[in-house]
């Protein structure tokens, strides 16, 4: 009986120690992504479908249009202008949801309808809004899940915000000229293109941001955030309907503004529309419960 009783122990101490390893490791691994993604200066291709659970790829029938975010299990928050010239077309319009592979994975489902931000005007960043109706509601997995709206005005005083999306990589001269490696590197380019990157963007100054703000005739800066072009992007691209997050709560959406004729020396920052702003999350509240705003 006391053989018995010990070996009972035993087991117990190697059970327990076991459990602790894997949750030592569990733990080990969260905080290895979170490490991982802390400290970007460029585009950084994302490995696993968990850590960035809220962020949609918008599709017309499979080419990409934009990124967005789930805000429920019934909307998704995206930039207008991407969706702008689509009405017509709307039914052509898919949204891929829980994959970082905007080509396959995850959830697929067509689009319900959507809505515009009605101060919309595509020649001004500001109000570059829209929520897309999703045609049923989802269930939420570990690689799907819906994102919190910051709702109070704040300034933007962080070091940095996490944007995520699947931009247009900056081209980069290549030193091999023959056709078959500059096949290979558009081949490369090509599937890179199609994984879901993040990277880190700081806040413009905002007596500059302002200012670049008046110059486009935009009085109402409470609504908007200008962010500065990464390391390794082309400044005269820009993450469409990118969700901008801070510890995990969505503060606006990038919007697809850039000057015309855009030149790399005067393409100035990417502008965010601001969730929090009375003249959006009150448009964006009556939306998503069926109310006229």
């Amino acid at each position: 009986m006391r053989l018995q009783a010990l070996i009972f122990i035993v087991f117990l101490c190697k059970s327990e120690g076991l459990m602790k390893h894997h949750k030592m490791g569990k733990s080990k691994s969260i905080t290895t992504n979170e490490i991982k993604y802390s400290e970007l200066d460029e585009h950084t291709l994302v490995t696993d479908s968990n850590i960035f659970p809220y962020v949609v790829a918008v599709l017309k029938m499979s080419r990409y249009l934009s990124a967005g975010a789930l805000i429920d299990e019934n909307w998704v928050l995206t930039a207008a202008d991407a969706l702008f010239l689509l009405r017509e077309a709307s039914r052509t319009l898919r949204v891929r949801l829980g994959s970082i592979n905007y080509r396959k994975g995850g959830l697929v489902l067509p689009v319900k309808y959507f809505e515009i931000h009605p101060h919309f005007d595509d020649n001004s960043p500001i109000y570059d809004l829209a929520l897309i109706r999703l045609p049923e509601t989802v269930r939420y997995t570990p690689s799907l899940r819906a994102i919190r709206l910051q709702k109070s005005m704040r300034e933007a005083d962080a070091t940095h915000f996490i944007v995520t999306s699947w931009p247009y990589p900056m081209s980069r001269k290549s030193q091999i000229t023959s056709d078959d490696s500059e096949h290979l590197q558009s081949m490369e380019v090509i599937k890179r293109r199609r994984i879901l990157s993040v990277t880190h963007l700081h806040p413009s100054d905002l007596e500059d941001c302002i200012e670049e703000l008046a110059s486009l005739g935009i009085n109402d800066t409470d609504a908007m955030m200008c962010l500065d072009t990464g390391v390794m992007m082309d400044p005269c691209s820009r993450d469409v309907g990118a969700p901008v997050v801070l510890n995990d709560v969505l503060w606006g959406i990038v919007s697809s503004w850039r000057p015309n004729n855009c030149e790399s020396d005067l393409a100035g920052p990417s502008f965010v529309t601001l969730v929090s702003a009375p003249n959006i999350s009150s448009w964006i509240h009556a939306t998503v419960t069926g109310h006229k705003w």
